[in-house]
């Protein structure tokens, strides 16, 4: 065994973080066939809405990935999945220069208490290699007012009664006067956390606010489809 592969084990675990297998060296966290899986998932980047970015759709594979980030005290998965993301290196940038500059990289904030569960507030960990990614800034002026319970299991109403209010300023001193806010969170699923987010700018705020998250959920039609062309032998002679 490498001196490599030892220590990346005692680390970060010999299994990957995707499959569960322990028969290959990782790259960190997972193996070389979840790498290839992962890199064919970013080919393609998401649009839930006009104002939304993201970056993976929501399978088993990114769903675990997130899992680690938020779960598993490793943050730098975050920084990890920025760095794989086919968008970020070509549709997203594009689109995202046609914005006015500077763009502004708010993350979602967690609660006080959650924070101090976790150590880290996965949105932030986010939104700092994007910004670096993309040429911005980070911008935390965000705070939570109310601790919120998890949105994974309520209905569309239920998140958005869920987070109502739940977000204000944290200065109005610091709020930009010229650019492109871009709200960053994890995974986009009904958009009532975000979209929360956007509210507490307010309703006369001046400047144009979009949403970037790492992964985005698909109807249920599309991932059963996707499924199907991979499982799929093409014939094109």
């Amino acid at each position: 065994m490498k001196w490599y592969d030892y220590f990346s084990g005692f680390i970060f675990g010999s299994e990957c973080l995707g499959c569960g297998s322990n028969r290959e060296r990782l790259d960190p966290w997972i193996c070389k066939e979840c790498k290839k899986e992962l890199n064919s998932l970013s080919i393609s980047y998401g649009r839930p809405s006009e104002d939304v970015y993201s970056l993976f759709p929501l399978r088993k594979l990114t769903r675990r990935l997130i899992h680690a980030l938020k779960y598993n005290s490793i943050p730098g998965m975050a920084t990890y999945l920025v760095q794989h993301s086919t968008a970020i290196n070509g549709g997203i940038r594009d689109e995202l220069e046609l914005l006015p500059k500077p763009l502004y990289f708010v993350p979602v904030p967690l609660h006080r208490a959650r924070y101090r569960e976790r150590g880290y507030n996965q949105a932030e960990a986010i939104a700092t290699p994007l910004a670096r990614s993309l040429k911005g800034h980070l911008l935390p002026i965000l705070k939570r007012k109310t601790f919120v319970t998890s949105q994974t299991k309520l209905s569309k109403e239920d998140r958005e009664a869920n987070v109502m209010d739940a977000f204000q300023l944290i200065s109005s001193s610091k709020i930009p006067n010229r650019g492109t806010i871009i709200i960053v969170d994890d995974v986009y699923t009904t958009g009532a956390t975000t979209f929360a987010c956007i509210d507490a700018f307010g309703r006369d705020f001046k400047l144009p606010i979009k949403v970037c998250t790492l992964l985005y959920d698909e109807p249920v039609t599309a991932a059963q489809d996707f499924a199907a062309d991979m499982s799929t032998e093409w014939d094109f002679m």
